[in-house]
């Protein structure tokens, strides 16, 4: 399993890598003047390396909104754990930003507690309609462990882009509420290509991420960032199943 896993992340690596470099080469001659034109450069690198998994066979979507994902645990948790590095390179690259992201606001367990909650508002439903019975399911539990490290993993870095940093930079320049709703909108839109073009599963995708988008910028608000990777990682957990090929 871990060597089929490093050929296929390997094949990932070198698969995206053109579309990357020039990204990161995009994001080193803008200048750090412009915050907004460099949070929205790291946006379009994040949705490449997100959206280029499904032609590789690393996740499929439904037309239910069922996440199918690599059945490879080693590859799952690779990635999760790559994104929390990612998160520890970027505040590294743009250590000025750290200010916009809120980790925790109020009471922490609180917010942990909403968080939780929030996505399993919107997960479990689903579950329910898709009728996704664990035990039915070949392999299921040799594959979650590796599922819940990409699940937190993977969307705490997405959270940290769309509710840490652009939700964080729109919060100098507008109301909280606004700015939350921003975010929530801009997330939805960053699926378009996802649903519109690569899966063609039209408009239940974007349905979708319009309300979780929508769910983790208003529990950022009040509660922060972690509050709210525990919404996004918790919603997609509840509706992934491995991917059978």
């Amino acid at each position: 399993m871990i060597a089929q896993g490093m050929a296929v992340l390997l094949h990932y690596t070198a698969y995206v890598a053109p579309g990357v470099l020039l990204l990161g080469l995009w994001f080193v001659l803008t200048p750090r003047s412009l915050p907004a034109m460099r949070i929205l450069i790291l946006l379009v690198a994040f949705v490449l390396m997100r959206d280029v998994m499904t032609p590789l066979g690393l996740w499929a979507l439904s037309d239910a909104v069922q996440i199918a994902f690599t059945a490879n645990t080693f590859v799952l948790a690779a990635l999760g754990g790559l994104s929390l590095l990612l998160i520890a390179l970027l505040a590294q690259v743009a250590p000025e930003w750290s200010r916009w992201v809120v980790w925790s606001r109020g009471h922490r367990a609180l917010g942990l507690a909403v968080g939780l909650v929030v996505g399993c508002l919107i997960g479990v439903p689903l579950r329910l309609y898709q009728g996704i019975e664990a035990h039915g399911i070949p392999g299921y539990w040799v594959w979650l462990p590796g599922m819940v490290v990409l699940a937190y993993g993977a969307n705490a870095l997405e959270e940290v882009l769309f509710r840490g940093y652009l939700q964080g930079y729109l919060e100098q320049q507008l109301t909280p509420l606004r700015a939350a709703l921003i975010s929530g909108v801009a997330f939805a839109a960053c699926h378009a290509f996802l649903a519109l073009s690569v899966t063609q599963l039209g408009w239940p995708v974007l349905l979708f991420t319009l309300i979780e988008g929508l769910a983790c910028a208003l529990v950022r608000m009040r509660y922060g960032v972690l509050a709210a990777i525990l919404t996004h990682g918790t919603a997609i957990l509840l509706i992934a199943v491995p991917l059978t090929v």
